[in-house]
């Protein structure tokens, strides 16, 4: 219980700003011109971007980027206003690392945007030295206007995605590795015989007892992360709440019956805990929330229908996010009822090595 409530805590608290904001960079200025020194304002005042550092030269600047003390280098030739002026193309470079895809494409979209308001603010001094009217000179300008809505999540917050994903997976590695000691414990300590015989001889009934205190528990926790992205996060519920609840439910119960078939097929607690421990961390790479499924190599996408993790956070995203009605959410509820079956494969062999003491003692 303590330890994926540590992991809400810290995801809440790591996630709270949401937005990638005054990352550093280093400008060196050849110029040292008004007009150098206005686009470097234009750029500071970005959101995204602060410029903290000057330089005098260009290999002062790279060995700050070397220590990471610096997110970019910025280099404005000593011929950038005269070549303006000039009506001569000028360029302003900007050096990323590439170590580091999020802050880089920050970085080049906020001083894009900066360079791009500065060009166009020259081309309109130009066009009014000539006496063009500011609406005819913007239209010459900028010809095509894009408009960009984004729907689900507007102030492109980090924590809107990346925040649910991982408390999620907090969910997952402790429902695997909880179901799967609890289980494979009564082999582990040959007590598994006693087990099933306080349980009437009933499989169902002695894996029900003991496995349903650690599915309230992760319901209570998914409910928790819930209220968190709420309150906290400012997250609104779009879409229907009680299908949200019982995806969670089957969500869980298909990261159990996962466990369950991994007990039976190894009948060794070590073992079973090593696969399914490797099988839940996993889940996160093939979620397709960090990388897109469809982008990955061919022959690995259908490995992603393997985890009920996929499924649960496409289903989260559309009603949490879209609001996308139910019924088109009902598939992948299907697919999560799909691993509910996989007890059932193996449900004559985990009966038969509770009771047979060869099985016993083992990992």
């Amino acid at each position: 219980m303590l330890i994926p409530l540590f992991m809400i805590i810290f995801f809440t608290v790591m996630f709270y700003r949401g937005e990638i904001v005054d990352l550093p960079i280093v400008a060196v200025d050849h110029s040292h011109s008004p007009s150098s020194r206005q686009l470097l304002r234009m750029i500071d005042a970005t959101r995204g971007v602060d410029v903290a550092y000057e330089a005098q030269s260009i290999d002062e600047a790279e060995r700050m980027m070397r220590h990471q003390e610096v997110c970019a280098i910025l280099y404005m030739p000593s011929d950038f206003e005269s070549n303006i002026y000039r009506g001569i193309h000028s360029k302003v470079e900007c050096y990323l690392p590439g170590t580091n895809i999020s802050a880089d494409g920050v970085v080049e979209s906020n001083v894009q945007q900066a360079v791009m308001t500065f060009a166009a603010g020259v081309s309109l001094s130009m066009f009014r030295a000539q006496g063009v009217g500011d609406s005819k000179a913007m239209v010459e300008i900028m010809p095509i206007k894009l408009h960009s809505n984004i729907v689900a999540n507007p102030y492109l917050n980090y924590g809107y995605y990346l925040a649910p994903l991982f408390m999620l997976m907090g969910v997952v590695i402790i429902t695997v590795v909880a179901t799967t000691y609890a289980v494979g414990r009564e082999l582990r300590y040959a007590t598994s015989e006693e087990w099933l015989r306080l349980s009437g001889g009933s499989l169902l009934a002695a894996l029900v007892g003991k496995l349903i205190l650690i599915t309230i528990v992760m319901a209570v926790m998914v409910q928790l992360i819930l209220v968190v992205l709420v309150v906290v996060m400012g997250m609104n519920i779009v879409g229907s709440y009680l299908f949200l609840t019982l995806s969670s439910l089957l969500f869980i119960v298909a990261y159990q019956s996962v466990a369950l078939f991994i007990v039976a097929t190894t009948a060794n607690l070590r073992l079973a805990l090593s696969l399914g421990g490797g099988y839940a961390v996993m889940a996160f790479t093939f979620s397709g929330i960090t990388f897109p499924v469809t982008a990955m190599y061919g022959a690995i996408q259908p490995l992603a229908k393997l985890f009920p993790l996929g499924y649960f956070s496409e289903i989260f995203i559309d009603q949490m996010m879209l609001g996308v009605p139910i019924i088109y959410d009902i598939p992948k509820l299907g697919l999560l009822l799909i691993f509910l079956l996989l007890p059932l494969l193996v449900w004559r062999r985990l009966r038969r090595i509770m009771f047979d003491s060869n099985y016993w003692c083992r990992g």
